[in-house]
C-alpha cells in the first residue's frame, strides 16, 4: 500500500443510499432522495426514537419497584448501588447497538447502518470508538455491502480524529487497521481508498501532538500504520524526534519495542538509537529473554554500533545462564550473529552457544547460516580471541557449515535482473575476463558481479555489489527524504566486511544512481 496525497473527489458511492457521494468534496451534496423514500426513512428513525423514549420510561421506574435495577437494553450494564448517570442519548446508543448486534436481514441492516451514519457526527468521542469496537460483535453489519458501510466508517471516524483523547486514537487506528487486516476486504475499491484517507488523517494529527501519547500509545498506533503499509518519511521523523525527547520516560521493553518497529521499517534515527542504547544499557535487568533478542536485532538491522550496549547485553545473558536461565539454540546463535555485525565479541556467550548446540538434535537452518557467517567474521576480526574455540572445531565441521550455507543461500539476489545484467555487460566491456554474477567466492560468500582471469577461478580481481531499498535502511536525521542519508543494513555491511578484511576487491553501485545514468545516456 503507497500513501500520498489524496486527490479530493472520489468516484460515486452506492450503497443503497446511505453512502454520502463525493465524499471529499469541500461542499459535500446531499443525497438526492424521492419524496417517499425520505418520509420513509423519517417514520423509521421517528419509530427508533418512541421505542428508546419507552425504554427511557421504564427505565425511571425501575427503582420504584424495589428490585435491583435490571439492564434494559442487552449488553448494558445497570450500575448497582448508585445513581445512573446515563443521559437519555447514552440508552439511544445503546438502544442502537443493541439493534446493530440483531440486525440479520438485509432490510434491517440497512435500517440501522443509515441511522448510524446519520447520526454518527453527534456522538460524543468514545461513544465513536466503542462503536468501531463493536463492530466485531456485529458480523452481518461490519460486511454489509461487501465492506462499504465500514468504509463509510473510516471517512466519518477520520473527521473526528481531532476529538479524540489519545487512548481513543489509540484504539480507533488499532481498530481501522484490524479491518485493513481482511483480505477481501482490502481488495475493495472504497474501502482501500477510505481506509488510506483515514491514515493519512491519522498520521497528520498525532504529529501535532505526539508528546501527549503514553509510550504504550504510542508503539500501539506505531504499530498500526506499520501494519497497513503506512510509509511517510516526515510522520516516522517527527516520531524519531519526539521519542528522542522523551525516551527515558520509556519502560526498557516499551523502548525497545518502538525500535523494533523502527527497523521492521528499516528506518533509523541515529540520535535516538544511541540515546536509547545508554538507557538501555543500564538496564538490561529489566528485559525479557526475547527483548534481549529484540534489541540486538534491531541494532544490528539498522547497524548502529554501541560497544557500552553489547557489553551490557552480553554481560546479562551470561549472568542469566548462569542464573539457571535458558536460552534455545538458536536465540543464542542470533545473539552471536547480532554481536558479530556490531563488531563486538563475548567469549563467554560462545562457549554457552557450542554447549547448546551439542544438546539439541536438530537446528533451523537460519540459526546455521548465522552460525558460518559468525565463523567467517570471527576468524578475520576477532582471530586471536577465537582461536582456542577454532581449534577446537574439525575440519569436517567447518566443510559441513559452509555445505549447508552453500545451499541454503543460493542467490543473494538484493536488485532486478535487469539491472544485475546490466551491471555485468559494462563490467565485460571494461575488462579482460570471465564476467559472472550471482558468484560464490572461495569463503562462500555471495557477490552480484565478478570479474575472473580465469573462468575456473574462484576468487575474482573485481567484485560488484548491488545496492537497492532491501540493502539500506533510510535516515530518520533530517525531515526531506530527498537530503536524508542511508545506512547499509548490518548483515549486508558485515558480508561485506568479511569480503574485504579477506582481500577480495568489492567495488559496490546504488541502483537509483546506475537507472538515472541509463536515463541520461538515453537522453
Amino acid at each position: 500500500m503507497t500513501f500520498g496525497t489524496s486527490q479530493r473527489r472520489m468516484p460515486e458511492l452506492t450503497l443503497k443510499g446511505f453512502l454520502r457521494p463525493g465524499a471529499f468534496d469541500d461542499e459535500m451534496p446531499q443525497t438526492k432522495k424521492d419524496a417517499d423514500s425520505v418520509q420513509k426513512m423519517l417514520e423509521r428513525l421517528q419509530g427508533n426514537v418512541s421505542e428508546t423514549k419507552q425504554s427511557v420510561q421504564l427505565q425511571a421506574q425501575m427503582p420504584r419497584s424495589g428490585g435491583p435495577p435490571k439492564a434494559v437494553f442487552p449488553g448494558a450494564v445497570p450500575e448497582v448501588g448508585g445513581d445512573d448517570m446515563r443521559t437519555q442519548a447514552d440508552f439511544q446508543f445503546e438502544a442502537l447497538l443493541s439493534r446493530a448486534q440483531g440486525a440479520a436481514d438485509s432490510e434491517s441492516l440497512d435500517q440501522v447502518a443509515r441511522e448510524i451514519l446519520i447520526r454518527f457526527p453527534s456522538f460524543t468521542a468514545q461513544q465513536c470508538t466503542d462503536l468501531c469496537q463493536k463492530m466485531d460483535t456485529a458480523p452481518a453489519l461490519r460486511d454489509h455491502q461487501g465492506g462499504d458501510f465500514l468504509a463509510e466508517m473510516c471517512r466519518l471516524l477520520g473527521s473526528r480524529l481531532r476529538e479524540l483523547a489519545s487512548m481513543q486514537f489509540t484504539t480507533a487506528c488499532s481498530t481501522v487497521a484490524a479491518w485493513s487486516a481482511d483480505p477481501k476486504r482490502r481488495r475493495a475499491p472504497l474501502f482501500a481508498q477510505l481506509s488510506k484517507v483515514f491514515f493519512t488523517a491519522a498520521a497528520n494529527e498525532m504529529s501535532s501532538r505526539l508528546m501527549t501519547f503514553a509510550p504504550h500509545e504510542l508503539n500501539s498506533c506505531l504499530a498500526a500504520f506499520v501494519s497497513v503499509g503506512f510509509s511517510e518519511h516526515k510522520f516516522f521523523a517527527s516520531v524519531g524526534r519526539a521519542a528522542l525527547a522523551r525516551h527515558s520516560s520509556f519502560a526498557p521493553v516499551q523502548l525497545t519495542a518502538l525500535l523494533a518497529i523502527l527497523s521492521e521499517m528499516r528506518l533509523v534515527h541515529t540520535d535516538l538509537f544511541n540515546a536509547a542504547a545508554t538507557f538501555l544499557s543500564s538496564r538490561t535487568k529489566e528485559l525479557r529473554p526475547v527483548d534481549i533478542i529484540r534489541v540486538l536485532r534491531s541494532f544490528a538491522k539498522c547497524n548502529v554500533q554501541h560497544q557500552g550496549l553489547c557489553r551490557a547485553v552480553g554481560d546479562e545473558v551470561v549472568s542469566r545462564v548462569k542464573g539457571g536461565v535458558s536460552f534455545r539454540a538458536e536465540d543464542l546463535c542470533e545473539i552471536t550473529w547480532a554481536l558479530c555485525v556490531l563488531e563486538h565479541f563475548n567469549p563467554d556467550i560462545f562457549e554457552i552457544l557450542l554447549k547448546a548446540l551439542r544438546k539439541v538434535p536438530v537446528v533451523p537452518s537460519d540459526a546455521l547460516t548465522q552460525l558460518f557467517e559468525c565463523h567467517l567474521a570471527l576468524e578475520t576480526e576477532q582471530k586471536s580471541q577465537y582461536r582456542r574455540f577454532r581449534d577446537r572445531m574439525d575440519q569436517e565441521t567447518v566443510e559441513a557449515l559452509q555445505d549447508h550455507y552453500r545451499e541454503a543461500r543460493k542467490d543473494e539476489r538484493r536488485c532486478s535482473d535487469k539491472h544485475r545484467s546490466d551491471v555485468a555487460s559494462v563490467l565485460k566491456s571494461l575488462v579482460e575476463g570471465s564476467v559472472h554474477v550471482n558468484h560464490r567466492t572461495s569463503c562462500g560468500l555471495l557477490v552480484d558481479v565478478a570479474a575472473l582471469r580465469k573462468r575456473s577461478s574462484t576468487d575474482g580481481f573485481v567484485h560488484v555489489d548491488l545496492d537497492s531499498n532491501v540493502t539500506f535502511v533510510r535516515s530518520l536525521d533530517h525531515d526531506d527524504p530527498a537530503t536524508a542519508g542511508i545506512v547499509i543494513e548490518g548483515a549486508v555491511a558485515l558480508r561485506r566486511r568479511i569480503l574485504q578484511k579477506q582481500g577480495l576487491r568489492l567495488v559496490t553501485v546504488r541502483e537509483s544512481e546506475w537507472r538515472d545514468l541509463d536515463e541520461s545516456k538515453a537522453g
